[in-house]
């Protein structure tokens, strides 16, 4: 009751613990938020997105190309040059990852005036020539282009209208918590003109990695007359590409539905997307000199969206991606694109939390409910079993469903409630056993004390017979445990008549030795009043312990009187066995039994004895089953015929105390440290 009561507080204490968790996660601290994104990290490591038909090319400006036209920025001639051998490949629509904010420096009609020495009529003809704007400009309008606007965080100081942007249909009841874009920064105005959209480029970088990426974004101040939703370049090369609209359903519970033609993806609702990484791929890139040159193939750029962006070493805008490549920008729009028309997509729900919750709840119960009742092994083996689970959930979620699931936390709370139980389960134990040890402590002194009581019991021969002549008695006594069953007695009944007895009670232990004290006892009583008939003494004994047995334990008895004048015997045995005797110059024999069953078995019994002559020399040996039934670490018993050698083997002439010595010590070298079979008791008399 005790332990229960000690449990269900340290029970109170875990849910407590848990609670507190659960408080701290819905709080989302930074911490929180640092491991969630590690674990969706995680996924998209194992998992990364494979690519499938290959929809965009990225016509890179690297060092090939650096090389064979010379540095960047180059001639708005080269651009248009550039564009018009993309746009010979014939590819569903071109996009520049690149900012033509600036207008041309090459152009003869931007640096005539500052040719020194210069006619003014030739400066005017130059100014006349057509710029690099006005045919790069020509170009993006021979084709599908899309051109980037950059955000800025304060309003544009060139000042400018709002930026023309495509219809989006916005199907919410709500204004949607898009981000907002105080203003942006365009392309020169004839080139902005030229071409068929125009979407941001921006990316949400977190601890300096690329999760998501806006897709929608709210330009100007909130509440002004002219707030539009301007798309992201990567939306917008899908728009006019399909040269379809674009709407936005709301879901409720965090979530956007978007709609671009036959593609239909979902959202969160402030206008971004979970990016689906895949790895590095240098098929993605071309090199624009390649395509200046003409040196691919026509499929290579055919009905694909091109994308125009900087590769070369000193140009590169590197991102970081989830997989922790870093790529150059131009790639992650590349990567979103893909991710769209793959038709693979993740989110988070406004529910994910509530689910993560209870998995945190549901683990930290369970093991809060059955650690307790368990062993350590299987506490821990249903503590990975449920981190498994756990670690399944997440990574099912993330593979079928797109839907990002942490189960960080959950695993982390478990394994504090875990720790926690244990932690109590084992205090709990150690106390418990404390208590035991001192329990134990408190019986084993009960059980010396006991010991010390039941050997002093029993009679000393040699004090009690030291002197005497005529005959010689040993006995000794070992319980199996600290108190045993097994008992000898022996005294004069009068100045010539020795009596001794040695008796086995069923069992072992304390319930033994109690009922060794109650047939010694009886059994020297009834001798006492039937001095001249051992027999007659063990029927009334038997008698009386009948009606104190409610266990009905019984005890083997072989008891016997010796007229020491003349070497008389009488002796009865009930049920014990049949002593060993040795006359000199003679091997050892066994006495002819005078039998009966053991006390207590049989009520009502009458025993019957009989009768041996001892002659001068002659010595006897007793002894109970913790000889004959000892056995040794291989299971061998030490046996009656061992015993029976050994006796053949000890002299003729010897002591009883010599006797009783050397079986004592052979039984002890050949269990050589075994547990003890059972009590052991010897005695041995000599008719002198």
């Amino acid at each position: 009751m005790e332990r229960s009561g000690t449990l269900n507080r340290f029970r109170i204490g875990a849910a407590i613990l848990l609670a507190a968790f659960v408080v701290l996660f819905a709080s989302e601290p930074p911490v929180i938020t640092s491991l969630r994104h590690a674990v969706f990290d995680a996924y998209q490591r194992m998992f990364p997105l494979a690519r499938v038909n290959e929809p965009v090319v990225i016509v890179a400006i690297d060092e090939k190309s650096l090389a064979a036209f010379g540095q960047w920025p180059w001639p708005r001639t080269r651009m248009a040059d550039l564009v018009k051998k993309i746009n010979a490949y014939d590819p569903a629509v071109i996009g520049f990852d690149i900012m033509f904010s600036e207008p041309d420096q090459y152009s003869v009609s931007a640096f005539a005036s500052h040719i020194p020495g210069i006619s003014p009529e030739l400066v005017e003809k130059l100014k006349s020539q057509p710029s690099g704007d006005r045919q790069f400009a020509q170009a993006l309008r021979e084709g599908k282009a899309v051109l980037a606007m950059t955000a800025l965080e304060d309003p544009n100081p060139r000042g400018g209208p709002p930026p023309r942007v495509a219809p989006v249909r916005v199907l919410a009841e709500t204004p949607l918590p898009f981000k907002r874009l105080k203003s942006v920064l365009l392309s020169l105005p004839e080139l902005d003109q030229a071409a068929a959209g125009r979407g941001f480029i921006s990316e949400d970088a977190e601890d300096g990695i690329v999760r998501r990426a806006p897709l929608f974004a709210r330009i100007g101040k909130a509440g002004a007359v002219d707030d539009a939703i301007a798309l992201s370049l990567g939306m917008e090369m899908l728009r006019v590409a399909s040269g379809s609209g674009v709407s936005i359903r709301d879901l409720n519970g965090g979530a956007l539905e978007v709609k671009i033609e036959e593609i239909t993806f979902p959202a969160q609702d402030n206008g971004s997307i979970w990016l689906r990484h895949s790895k590095h791929d240098n098929d993605r890139f071309v090199s624009a000199v390649d395509v200046v040159m003409g040196k691919l193939p026509h499929e290579k750029l055919a009905g694909k969206l091109v994308l125009v962006g900087m590769a070369g070493s000193g140009l590169l805008d590197l991102k970081t991606t989830a997989l922790h490549e870093s790529v150059p920008g131009v790639e992650i729009h590349a990567q979103l694109i893909e991710q769209l028309m793959a038709g693979v997509h993740l989110q988070r729900p406004g529910a994910a939390t509530m689910i993560e919750l209870l998995l945190m709840l549901s683990s930290g119960g369970l093991l809060i409910w059955l650690v307790p009742k368990m062993r350590v092994q299987r506490a821990l083996l249903m503590f990975v079993a449920i981190s498994v689970t756990l670690v399944a959930i997440g990574i099912s979620a993330f593979l079928w469903q797109g839907m990002l699931i942490d189960v960080a936390w959950p695993a982390i709370g478990a394994t504090w409630i875990l720790v926690g139980m244990l932690a109590a389960s084992l205090a709990v134990s150690d106390q418990q056993r404390r208590i035991m040890s001192e329990q134990a402590a408190r019986i084993g002194g009960e059980l010396m004390a006991a010991q010390r009581i039941q050997m002093g019991l029993l009679p000393n021969p040699a004090i009690l017979f030291g002197s005497e002549t005529r005959f010689a008695v040993a006995a000794t006594l070992e319980p199996a445990r600290r108190v045993g069953g097994d008992f000898y007695d022996c005294f004069m009944v009068d100045d010539n008549r020795l009596f001794f007895v040695i008796a086995d009670v069923s069992g072992k232990g304390l319930a033994a030795a109690l009922f060794m004290a109650s047939a010694k006892s009886h059994i020297k009583s009834a001798l006492l009043m039937n001095a001249h008939d051992v027999s007659a003494a063990l029927t009334e004994a038997q008698a009386e312990l009948g009606r104190e047995n409610p266990e009905q334990m019984f005890v083997t008895v072989f008891a016997a009187i010796l007229d020491v004048g003349s070497g008389r015997l009488d002796y009865v045995s009930a049920g014990h066995d049949t002593p060993f005797v040795r006359k000199p110059g003679h091997p050892v024999s066994r006495l002819q039994p005078a039998a009966g069953p053991p006390l207590c078995v049989i009520d009502g019994f009458v025993y019957r004895g009989d009768t041996h002559q001892m002659v001068a020399g002659e010595w006897l040996f007793i002894m109970t089953d913790g000889v004959v039934d000892a056995t040794n670490k291989r299971g061998e018993f030490f046996g009656a015929k061992r015993l029976e050698k050994l006796l053949n083997n000890t002299q003729a002439a010897s002591k009883p105390a010599d006797i009783v010595n050397i079986v004592k010590a052979q039984v002890h070298t050949f269990a050589d440290g075994a547990e003890p079979a059972d009590d052991l008791t010897l005695l041995s008399v000599r008719w002198a």
